[in-house]
Formats: structure tokens, C-alpha cells, sequence
């Protein structure tokens, strides 16, 4: 059983991972999805119970579990903000309680930890519950796998006695590639006026402030060369651009577009930029979704960070504070084709050897089934 809060109609990155992968993981066993109550759920290869009304409910909460399944593993997803106001809940390491009393194994899969410390009074309180909250949770659970390597390695250091029960879960793109139709990319440049040989910067995501638009903004401005335009294409929430000294008509937001969308317009692009705040890491399913689509990434390292992306030689990346550096980085791969369709490749390969569905999900199922898996 799967229980996450989050699940589709509703967006975000958690729903979409929990359905993918609850339908991956239904290769190797029945699987029932427990999640928020809401509308009836479309026919899928796994059940789905959206019963959960008030995840602080302990006796309720109890009830759901018991109701959806009665025996086996159970993997919880966990972000702290899914399960109450501010992300403190109680109630979840009480139910989880109850679980390893009566034998029931529990994997948990973390996408965050805790909110980072502030000197706002009620953003301090909210971060110093997380943090007790995640105690519990290593406390009970048999196994946890968390998102990004860099934390894995923070908490092996903080509690050594814990490291054979946390290991590395990426989180894999959760745009398909879609087959590019003959044809489709001419006719998707034509409505646009943009002609073939146009040179194409993406970027993917809401634009929050850790996603750092602003560089891109830079980026593409400063990669404009006379007799040698450069586009640049937007997925998700649309940019606040402002005035465009002349390049709005080089300019394309594909807004919340499907996903098949979404992934013939990523292919068409020639460089992905993500200048993420916190670095480029496993939990970022954008950056998962250019390697998958094999396309040339410029992007950053910062304190999410782990070794293994560090030492990586599948993406471009500069400094989390080094603005000209990042811009200069996307200008060299708009000049050097070779480089671009190298960099793409080795990205394609490192995703279907490390980071893609099948083998994120054949490690899960080892944790659910008890069988040690190999754990970065």
C-alpha cells in the first residue's frame, strides 16, 4: 500500500511521482494507493482510495489503513507540509506506532526533510517540528529512502547507528518522452514565426525563487548575437517577464501543458537551463526530465549537491552564485553543436543506468520486500 495526500487531479510533483510509481510497483505486487478524500479516481492497473479526510485523525487514519489493506508492506511518502498546517502533524508518527507494533514493515520515501530554521517565530516553531516529527519517523520505519544524496550523507553523519537503514531514492522525471511525429517540429516553429535554424534555450518549472529565472532572463539576452537569434521556451507557470527590449517575438510560454506537449517542445530545445538556488540534485524531477530527454544542461551545484552529481560529466554546472559564469556556460554550448549532442547522449545514458522508473521502482520493491538493495 501506498499512502501520500497528494495524488492526481491534484498537481505537483509528489502526485505525479506517486502515481507513476505506484504503477510501477504493480509489477510486482497488488497495489492500493490511500490518499485525500476526493473526486472518484479514473481507472487505473492499481486501486485507488481517496477516503483520507483528516490526516490528524489518529483512530480515523487507523481506520483508512485497515480498511485499504490489512497485511503487507506499506511506503509512505513524505513530505512534512503534505500532512498539516506548516507540515507539523502528530499524528502520523502515532499511527506509524501502532504499525511496527503489529509487525506491519514501513518503507517511507522523503522528498523533504524539514523546512530550514527562521527567525520568524512561527516558521522556527514549524522547522523545530519537522524535525522532531522526522525523528519519529526513522524511529519506526524499517527503511527510508531519501531523494537527494546529500542529505542521505548528512544523516549518516548525524546518526551513524541509522546507516544501514537509509539509502538513495531518486526521483525520476515525470514527463514521458513522447514520440516526435514527423513534420512536428517545423509546424511547431512555423506558428510560432521562428525559423528552422533557430537556436532553442528551455527552461521547466514553477518559477519559484529557488528556480533563479532571473539568470535565464541573463542568459538568453546575453547569448543574442547579431544574424544569430536565440528562443527561448518556458514550461509550467509562466514567467513575470516585464519589457523585452525587442525579444518577445523570440519568446515562447508553453504555460501547464500536457505532458506529451511538454516533452516534444523539450526535444526541440538545444539547451535546458536550471539554475537551481540549492544546486542541482536527485529530488529535481526537471533536471531528471532533461536527462531523460537527452538534451544539453546548464545548471548549478550548490548545498543539495551530493558527490555523485559533482563528479558527473553528463551536465554543464557552475558555481549557485557565479550569475556569469552560468551565462557564459550557456553561450559556449550555443556555439559548439558537438559538445551539445555529447553532452545529451551521456545524459540520456546516465538516466536509464541510474536515475529512470524501472530501476528507481525495482529498488523500492527490494525495501518493501525486506531484501537489502543496493543503497548509494
Amino acid at each position: 500500500m501506498v499512502v501520500s495526500p497528494l495524488f492526481p487531479p491534484q498537481p505537483g510533483g509528489v502526485a505525479d511521482h506517486t502515481e507513476r510509481l505506484a504503477a510501477e510497483l504493480g509489477a510486482w505486487a497488488k497495489v492500493t494507493v490511500l490518499t485525500s478524500a476526493g473526486p472518484a479516481a479514473e481507472s487505473r492497473q492499481f486501486t485507488v482510495r481517496p477516503t483520507v479526510r483528516n490526516w490528524r485523525d489518529v483512530p480515523a487514519l487507523r481506520a483508512a489503513l485497515e480498511e485499504a489493506s490489512t497485511a503487507g508492506p506499506i511506503l509512505w511518502q513524505y513530505v512534512p507540509h503534505m500532512y498539516g498546517r506548516g507540515g507539523v502533524n502528530s499524528a502520523v508518527p502515532v499511527v506509524m506506532a501502532a504499525l511496527r507494533a503489529c509487525g506491519r514493515r514501513q518503507v517511507v520515501i522523503a522528498h523533504e526533510i524539514a523546512a530550514p530554521f527562521s527567525p520568524w517565530p512561527q516558521r522556527f516553531w514549524y522547522a523545530l517540528a519537522h524535525r522532531w516529527q522526522w525523528r519519529q519517523v526513522l524511529r519506526h520505519a524499517d527503511c527510508v529512502g531519501i531523494s537527494t544524496e546529500a542529505w542521505l550523507e548528512a544523516q549518516r553523519s548525524r546518526a551513524p547507528e541509522l546507516r544501514d537503514k537509509l539509502c538513495l531514492v531518486p526521483s525520476p522525471a515525470t514527463i514521458p518522452v513522447a514520440p516526435l511525429e514527423e513534420g512536428f517540429a517545423g509546424r511547431w516553429r512555423a506558428g510560432l514565426g521562428w525559423p528552422d535554424e533557430l537556436l532553442i534555450l528551455g527552461c521547466l518549472g514553477s518559477l519559484c525563487a529557488s528556480k533563479r529565472f532571473a539568470w535565464v532572463r541573463t542568459a538568453w539576452q546575453q547569448a543574442q548575437r547579431p544574424g544569430r537569434p536565440v528562443g527561448l521556451v518556458t514550461g509550467g507557470q509562466p514567467p513575470a517577464l516585464g519589457p523585452l527590449a525587442g525579444q518577445g517575438r523570440l519568446f515562447c510560454s508553453l504555460g501547464y501543458a500536457p505532458a506529451a506537449e511538454v516533452s516534444r517542445v523539450l526535444q526541440l530545445t538545444d539547451v535546458l537551463l536550471l539554475p537551481f538556488l540549492d544546486g542541482a540534485s536527485e529530488r529535481r524531477t526537471t533536471f531528471m526530465a532533461g536527462l531523460s530527454h537527452g538534451r544539453a544542461i546548464v545548471t548549478t551545484l550548490g548545498h543539495n549537491t551530493g558527490p555523485t552529481l559533482r563528479r558527473a560529466d553528463f551536465f554543464r554546472a557552475v558555481g549557485a552564485r557565479q550569475t556569469e559564469a552560468f551565462a557564459a556556460v550557456v553561450a559556449e554550448l550555443l556555439a559548439d553543436g558537438p559538445q551539445r549532442a555529447r553532452l545529451g547522449e551521456a545524459a540520456r545514458r546516465a538516466y536509464a543506468r541510474d536515475y529512470d522508473w524501472p530501476k528507481v521502482a525495482a529498488r523500492v520493491a527490494d525495501l518493501l520486500r525486506g531484501t537489502p538493495a543496493p543503497c548509494a
